[in-house]
């Protein structure tokens, strides 16, 4: 997809320039670039038509995956707002003497 962007671009970088420097009229001039105009767009079309079906066709699968991701935000929510005496992380809270460690540690 971006290798055809690319050639899409420069078809109209291309042609916008060879314009330019064409001695013409500018009557002439404008005749001739709305003709490229909708050359481009005609060309462009089949591209635009393809990408959106490629949007279309990812949306249910990137649909799928925010709800899989905020149903486990909620069960990782839930879990942290249960008093189950311990922390969020599955460790116990509080199992120490409450006094710093011993000379050895």
């Amino acid at each position: 997809m971006g290798y055809l962007r690319g050639v899409v671009h420069g078809m109209i970088i291309g042609g916008a320039v060879a314009l330019l420097y064409a001695p013409k009229p500018g009557r002439q001039m404008r005749e001739d670039l709305s003709e490229r105009l909708d050359q481009v767009r005609g060309q462009m079309q089949p591209v635009l038509d393809q990408a959106q079906g490629v949007v279309e066709s990812a949306r249910p699968q990137v649909e799928r995956g925010i709800s899989k991701a905020q149903q486990q935000a909620q069960r990782v929510t839930r879990r942290g707002n249960e008093p189950s005496g311990g922390s969020a992380y599955g460790g116990s809270v509080g199992t120490g003497t409450g006094s710093a460690p011993g000379p050895g540690v």
